[in-house]
C-alpha cells in the first residue's frame, strides 16, 4: 500500500482528536471524493524515478532570466543523485532536459536537533532514518526536447526551456543516449574526445555500449570543422596532457578524415587528409608510429563500436635538426630525416637572431646590416655574416656615416656572434626550406623532437623557425603551394613559452604571427593545437581565437580564472582526477565533464 492509503485507513479506523474520550462518536465510514490525474509518463518509469516535482516549499517558476524548480527525492534514490546529474521531466508530448544544481535536506518534523543532548545521543548511536528528512533536488532547465516528426527518433531536437513542469510530475534518469546527446547539443559523430561523466562517474544509458561518447564536430554542416577554430589542452604537470593529446590527434588520422583545400584556380574541388606537425620538446610524441601492446580485444571492440581510431600511424616521420655537438638517440622508431636551418631564412626573419636580447637601437642596426649583407654577391651564411660585421672597415663605414652608433654596433656584434647560432645555422644537412614537400604531406605525422638539445636557446630557435615556415607559407599569397594546399594541424607543446605576453621585439613578432594564424586559420585550413600548463600566460590576441578548450586538473588560481568557465564547473577543476576533463567548446556543445580513455590508442611510455 502507498502512503496515502495508509493515512486513509488510519483515518477511518481511529478516533480523531488528541484524546479518544473527547472525540465524537463514529457512526459511519468517511466518504472521500475520487479524482483522476492525467498521466503524462509511462507507468513503468515509476520505479526508476528519482522523485517528483513539488511545490511544497517554493512555487514552481520559469522566467526568461531563470527558474525555480524543486523536486522531492525518494529515500531509495538519494544515494545515487549527485550535483550535475542529468534528468528528464516529461510533459507528455515533450520533455524537459535539466541538470541538478543544488541538493538540500529539510526536516520532516518539528524537531530541534541543534542541542547538546541530541548531539551526544547521535554521536553514541545514530538512529536517524531517511524518512525523518526531506531530500530536495533543485533543477536547472537546459532545454526542451521534442520530435519534429512524432514517432521519428531521428527528428529529435531541442529548443529553449519555455514550459513549466506540472507539480507531482516524475523526475526521471536519462537512459537514452540520443536524448543526452541532443539535450547537451553534442554531435553524434566527429573527433572522439572521451565519454560524458558527472562527478567522475561515467554516464550510462540502456544503449550498447552504455556510455555516451563526446565528439568534436568535424564536418562542414555548420561551417568549418572546429579544429580550424583551434584547440587548447591545459593541465598541471602529471595530469595526462600528453596521453590525452595522443588520443585526440590519432583521431584526425583516420583514412576517411578529409578536409577541403583552397581552390587552385582550375575549378577542381579537392578533399585531402591533414598533415599533423608536432613540436615535441620532451620526446613524448615520437612513438606515434607504434601500436600500443596493452590494448586488449575488449578495448578494440569498444573502440570500434564508437568509431575510435587506434593503432600507430605508419606515415609517421621524425625530423631531427642537425646541431653541432648533439645527436638524437630518442625513442622514435620512425624514419629519421636530418635538416638544418639556413641563414638565408634570416633575410626576412631577423628576429630569429634577435632573440639574444637586442635593444631597440641595436635591432634597427641589425636590420640595416642584414639588408646590406644579403645584397652582396656571395654565399649568405651565418659565418660569412659574422666575418662581415666583424671587419674593421665595415664597422668604420657604418659608424663614421652615422648609420649606427658605435656602442650599438659593438653591442649587437657581441650578442649576434653567439656559439649557439654557430651550432645550428648552415649545418651539413638538407636545408629545411628545401624539404617542404617531404614535411607537409597529406596524411603524414611529422614529429620534431628537441629534447636531445641541451641549449634552451637552440631549442627555441628551432621551434620558432619551424612555426614560421608553416605559418608564413600558409598565410602568405606567395607561400609554397605544397603547404598552402595541405590541411595542416600545427601542434605546439609548452605553448606558454612561445606565446607568452612580452614586451620584447622577439615576443611581439611571434605572437603577431600566431595571432594572424589564429584569425585566418579557418579559411586557410590551418588548425592550431596548443598544449600548456600555464594558460594564463598565453597572449590574449591568440587565446581569444581558441574555440575548443580541454581543461584537465589545474591547481593555479590564475590559470583556472583564465579559462573563464561557469562557476559550477570552475569549482570542480582542482578536484579533477587523471583522465577527467571539462570541455568548453561553445560551437560544439554545452559545457560538460567527460572522462578520456583509460588506454592510449598508440604506444605511450
Amino acid at each position: 500500500m502507498n502512503d496515502n492509503s495508509d493515512l486513509l485507513a488510519y483515518a477511518k479506523n481511529n478516533s480523531i482528536g488528541s484524546d479518544a474520550k473527547d472525540a465524537p462518536e463514529q457512526t459511519g465510514n468517511f466518504d472521500f471524493e475520487e479524482y483522476s490525474v492525467e498521466v503524462t509518463h509511462d507507468a513503468s518509469d515509476v520505479d526508476a524515478a528519482f522523485g517528483i516535482v513539488t511545490t511544497g516549499f517554493e512555487p514552481l517558476e520559469v522566467t526568461e532570466s531563470g527558474s525555480k524548480i524543486a523536486g522531492y527525492i525518494t529515500t531509495s534514490h538519494r544515494n545515487v543523485v549527485r550535483l550535475g546529474t542529468y534528468v528528464i521531466v516529461p510533459y507528455g508530448d515533450e520533455n524537459l532536459f535539466a541538470r541538478i544544481w543544488k541538493l538540500q535536506y529539510q526536516q520532516q518534523f518539528e524537531v530541534d536537533d541543534a542541542t547538546e543532548i541530541h548531539s551526544r545521543r547521535m554521536l553514541k548511536s545514530n538512529t536517524t532514518a531517511e524518512l525523518d528528512y526531506k531530500f530536495l533536488a533543485y533543477l536547472e532547465p537546459i532545454c526542451i526536447l521534442y520530435e519534429q516528426s512524432p514517432g521519428n527518433d531521428d527528428s529529435l531536437t531541442r529548443r529553449m526551456a519555455d514550459r513549466i513542469p506540472r507539480p507531482n510530475t516524475p523526475i526521471l534518469p536519462v537512459t537514452e543516449k540520443l536524448k543526452i546527446q541532443t539535450g547537451l547539443n553534442i554531435p553524434r559523430e566527429g573527433i572522439f574526445l572521451g565519454h560524458l561523466s558527472v562527478g567522475g562517474e561515467v554516464v550510462r544509458t540502456l544503449a550498447s555500449p552504455p556510455t555516451v561518447p563526446y565528439y568534436l564536430r568535424n564536418d562542414y554542416s555548420m561551417g568549418d570543422p572546429l579544429i580550424f577554430r583551434h584547440m587548447l589542452v591545459c593541465g598541471s604537470t602529471g595530469t595526462g596532457k600528453t596521453f590525452l593529446t595522443k588520443n585526440i590527434l590519432r583521431q584526425f588520422m583516420s583514412p576517411d578524415n578529409r578536409y577541403n583545400v583552397r581552390d587552385t584556380g582550375d575549378g577542381s574541388k579537392k578533399k585531402l587528409r591533414p598533415c599533423v606537425v608536432i613540436m615535441d620538446p620532451q620526446d613524448e610524441y615520437s612513438q606515434f608510429l607504434e601500436d600500443n601492446p596493452e590494448i586488449s580485444s575488449s578495448d578494440e571492440h569498444n573502440m570500434h563500436s564508437e568509431d575510435v581510431e587506434f593503432g600507430g600511424v605508419p606515415s609517421t616521420k621524425t625530423f631531427v635538426a642537425k646541431v653541432d655537438g648533439h645527436s638524437y638517440n630518442g625513442r622514435s622508431r620512425a624514419q629519421q630525416v636530418e635538416f638544418t636551418i639556413p641563414f638565408e631564412m634570416v633575410r626576412n626573419n631577423s628576429w630569429l637572431i634577435a632573440a639574444a636580447g637586442l635593444t631597440e637601437l641595436q635591432g634597427i642596426g641589425l636590420e640595416l646590416l642584414l639588408e646590406d649583407f644579403f645584397k652582396r654577391p656571395r654565399a649568405h651564411t651565418y659565418g660569412g655574416f659574422i666575418d662581415h660585421i666583424s671587419d674593421e672597415g665595415v664597422r668604420g663605414t657604418y659608424i663614421d656615416s652615422g648609420k649606427v652608433h658605435e656602442a650599438s654596433y659593438d653591442g649587437l656584434v657581441r650578442k649576434v656572434n653567439n656559439n649557439s647560432f654557430k651550432r645550428v645555422f648552415d649545418q651539413p644537412a638538407t636545408p629545411i626550406t628545401e624539404m617542404l614537400a617531404d614535411i607537409f604531406k597529406e596524411g603524414q605525422v611529422c614529429v620534431f623532437p628537441t629534447e636531445y638539445i641541451s641549449s634552451t636557446r637552440i631549442r627555441d630557435l628551432i621551434t620558432l623557425t619551424l612555426m614560421t615556415v608553416a605559418v608564413d607559407n600558409k598565410l602568405n599569397t606567395s607561400g609554397e603551394t605544397v603547404v598552402k594546399e595541405t590541411p595542416l594541424i600545427l601542434v605546439l607543446d609548452e605553448a606558454h613559452r612561445y606565446l607568452a605576453r612580452g614586451s620584447g621585439e622577439h615576443s611581439k613578432r611571434i605572437i603577431s604571427k600566431f595571432a594572424d594564424a589564429a584569425r585566418q586559420g579557418r579559411k586557410e585550413g590551418l588548425g592550431l593545437f596548443l598544449i600548456t600548463q600555464d594558460p594564463q600566460d598565453i597572449d590574449d590576441t591568440v587565446f581569444k581565437q581558441i574555440n575548443s578548450r580541454v581543461i584537465l586538473n589545474l591547481s593555479n588560481d590564475a590559470a583556472i580564472t583564465a579559462m573563464k568557465v561557469k562557476k559550477e564547473y570552475e569549482k570542480r577543476i582542482p578536484y579533477l582526477k587523471k583522465g577527467q576533463m571539462i570541455i568548453q567548446s561553445p560551437d560544439n556543445s554545452d559545457v560538460v565533464e567527460i572522462i578520456g580513455l583509460s588506454t592510449c590508442v598508440v604506444k605511450h611510455v
